[in-house]
């Protein structure tokens, strides 16, 4: 009988069944920032092949600065409040603290705020109306492909504490 030459903790490791929180997530693979990118992308597309220009001027560009560095400032402040939870950015891997610090005091999708904010802003700075009449469609995916399945993995991984969380604090704004 042949015996394997090393009997070390990898073995012992690889035999360790695995914690089922560690592969529950919340299974979105299409990262909002690339559904706000492809939103984008489709109305330089349209716009190439159908123009339809906004008004541009100092106002539309200057709410569309505003917009800019509003989403900033929540994303950094959102990025932060991850990092203090030490909770993972990427809506395909575990967390291991429910967060309700920082903005998600105000919103439970601070960063996705911030990504529909940074793509009116483009639209109105670039003074393309496709760029904001692609924001609808770009937030109907984010909230239903998105936001549904992470709430329901937040369901499932802090039950009563997330169900009261969302009762406190919206969605949105």
């Amino acid at each position: 009988m042949l015996l394997s030459p090393c009997r070390c903790a990898h073995s012992a490791r690889n035999n360790a069944p695995e914690k089922p929180a560690d592969k529950d997530h919340a299974n979105v693979y299409f990262p909002p920032p690339l559904i706000h990118l492809s939103a984008i992308l489709i109305a330089v597309g349209l716009a190439w092949r159908y123009p339809l220009a906004l008004p541009t001027g100092a106002l539309s560009i200057g709410l569309g600065v505003v917009l800019l560095a509003v989403s900033m400032l929540i994303a950094r402040a959102a990025f932060r409040q991850f990092s203090r939870n030490h909770n993972p950015v990427a809506p395909n891997k575990p967390i291991g603290d429910l967060m309700d610090g920082g903005p998600f005091r105000f919103t439970r999708n601070p960063l996705y705020v911030a990504l529909a904010l940074l793509q009116a802003g483009i639209g109105l700075i670039s003074g393309s109306a496709w760029i904001l009449l692609t924001l609808p469609p770009a937030l109907l995916v984010v909230r239903y492909y998105v936001i549904a399945r992470e709430e329901a993995y937040l369901t499932r991984r802090f039950g009563q504490a997330y169900l009261d969380y969302q009762s406190r604090v919206r969605r949105w704004l």
